[in-house]
């Protein structure tokens, strides 16, 4: 019995055409980028704006955490708070079922904050590694 030697040839132009063809897929993260991030639009004022920004894969839930000076009260949030402790001036918000995109958190007060006078944070655990990551936004 003789063996028989396969020699593997491209197959150039079929190839090709399929990569081409094939539907764009999101790349996975690289070291030192980060799964989830967050951005103030407006630092300051009556209205305050939280932009988060999720990659894939996507934590399944983010417990984002609002910092507003003690005593301010809130006349309407979107989405709605699930808790707001007005003399510590923390609101919370549990969003479940995320998924890789944008999302928009929005405030209005009653009397506008100076800016700079806000904080926040992101909480939620990496699909991947398990680990829960605490991210502070700052304006």
């Amino acid at each position: 019995m003789t063996a028989t030697k396969h020699h593997f040839r491209a197959p150039g132009l079929l190839f090709l055409a399929l990569l081409l063809l094939l539907p764009v897929l999101p790349m996975p993260l690289q070291a030192g980028e980060a799964l989830v991030s967050g951005q103030y639009l407006s630092g300051g004022g009556q209205d305050l704006q939280l932009r988060i920004t999720v990659a894939a894969p996507a934590p399944s839930t983010l417990i984002v955490i609002q910092n507003l000076p003690p005593g301010t009260a809130i006349e309407s949030a979107s989405p709605a708070f699930h808790q707001y402790d007005a003399s510590k001036g923390e609101g919370k918000w549990l969003l479940t079922q995320v998924s890789p995109g944008r999302y928009l958190l929005s405030l209005r007060l009653p009397r506008p904050v100076p800016p700079g006078a806000i904080s926040g944070e992101i909480r939620y655990k990496d699909p991947a590694s398990g680990r829960l990551t605490h991210l502070p936004i700052r304006p």
